[in-house]
């Protein structure tokens, strides 16, 4: 670990150039090659799977998913059976049926179906039928189907209109990561008043960012090689940012604790990675093969999701043990606070002292009974484990 800190350190630029490489080749792979993601969370073998398929094979026509069309009308018309109302809303149903990936839409015009508008008249909806190879329609067939809705509400004062289901509000709402970005900010003033260096909060969100961003640009071009749910982004994006602020944190906290020894740029950072780093490629590893575990489960969509959130943890270890060091060599001594650096320079290092307080001594107690203590452990794991023989799963 010590040598590959040196290289990296001594090659800073083309580290930072080869992750921006692999980062503006990942984008536009996916930009070019576009997603593939599924929203089938259907189960292969069971009884729900089975009467799934014959129901696409006695009546084609009802097998594929239905979202509802809703709308409201505010103010002193005659609610929604409103002639202008009727006539927008019939419209933009006729057009919303012609859209390719659907294949029937039922009206609460024109029908007996009355129990489609509410009993005051002013609430009224429809379903929207897809076809059953609704995964493999292009984007743009479901996000027609959420712009019909809109234009056709904006074109009737006080009238609102929304679709729910299962494939439109996907296309319809997007990808804002905005809980993201508020979770990135947050662990920014966390990090900055812990350390108390612009620099040093920096590095853990630098290094996280450009994992994550990797990872989730590559987790768009999984789906085109293996069967990936919708949400695994998300969920490998939140996994990311959480183990990737977390060990470059390790390291970064290492390595000022090397400088206030006295220790170069170079020797810290050296340090940092040789130690804290060996602990973050074996935390890295144990979370993977957590990860992984859903394998078990044997859930058809759950084998993508497991892949991608591993693929993110990889990449986050992997840039905490290369990028961080180049970023350590950039950033230099202003990992350390201005503080601390002014105390450094009039004082000399800070004398090597060994902890005391409570994790100290908890330390040195597994030490000095490791083999106790591990077969503890493994029991109270095995134990924890003993129920997954009796698991049923109720898709199963």
């Amino acid at each position: 670990m010590a040598a590959l800190a040196r290289w990296c350190l001594r090659r800073r630029f083309v580290v930072f150039a080869l992750w921006l490489v692999a980062l503006a080749g990942t984008g536009a792979a996916a930009t070019g090659l576009g997603t593939a993601y599924s929203s089938d969370y259907g189960v292969s073998g069971t009884e729900s799977a089975r009467a799934h398929e014959l129901m696409g094979e006695s009546f084609p026509d009802t097998a594929g998913e239905r979202d509802t069309v809703v709308w409201r009308l505010a103010g002193d018309r005659d609610g929604v059976r409103d002639p202008a109302v009727e006539k927008r809303m019939r419209q933009a149903l006729t057009d919303i049926a012609d859209v390719a990936a659907v294949s029937r839409v039922t009206s609460p015009y024109g029908t007996a179906d009355d129990h489609r508008v509410s009993p005051d008249g002013y609430t009224a909806y429809a379903t929207v039928q897809f076809d059953p190879a609704v995964d493999e329609a292009p984007q743009a067939d479901v996000t027609r189907v959420s712009s019909l809705v809109r234009d056709a509400a904006g074109d009737i004062p006080g009238l609102e209109a929304a679709v729910n289901g299962s494939h439109v509000p996907e296309a319809d709402t997007g990808s804002t990561h905005l809980s993201e970005a508020i979770g990135v900010a947050a662990a920014a003033v966390v990090l900055l008043f812990a350390f108390g260096s612009l620099g040093a909060m920096l590095l853990p969100l630098v290094t996280a960012v450009v994992s994550v961003g990797t990872a989730y640009l590559a987790t768009g071009l999984l789906g085109h090689v293996m069967t990936l749910a919708d949400f695994a982004p998300m969920l490998g994006t939140l996994i990311g940012l959480g183990v990737g602020i977390d060990y470059a944190l390790f390291i970064v906290t290492r390595h000022r604790r090397g400088l206030l020894r006295g220790l170069t740029v170079a020797e810290a950072a050296e340090d940092a990675v040789s130690s804290a780093g060996r602990a973050v490629v074996f935390a890295g590893a144990t979370v993977c093969i957590a990860l992984l575990g859903m394998l078990v489960l044997r859930l058809d969509f759950l084998v993508g999701v497991a892949v991608a959130a591993s693929l993110t943890v990889v990449l986050a270890v992997v840039a905490s043990v290369t990028l961080l060091p180049a970023l350590l060599g950039v950033v230099g001594t202003r990992a350390l606070s201005r503080r601390e650096r002014r105390r450094l320079a009039c004082a000399g290092p800070a004398a090597g002292q060994g902890s005391t307080g409570p994790a100290a001594r908890w330390a040195a107690f597994v030490e000095r009974r490791p083999r106790v203590l591990g077969a503890l452990a493994a029991v109270v794991m095995v134990a924890l484990a003993l129920p997954v023989f009796g698991l049923h799963l109720g898709t199963a």
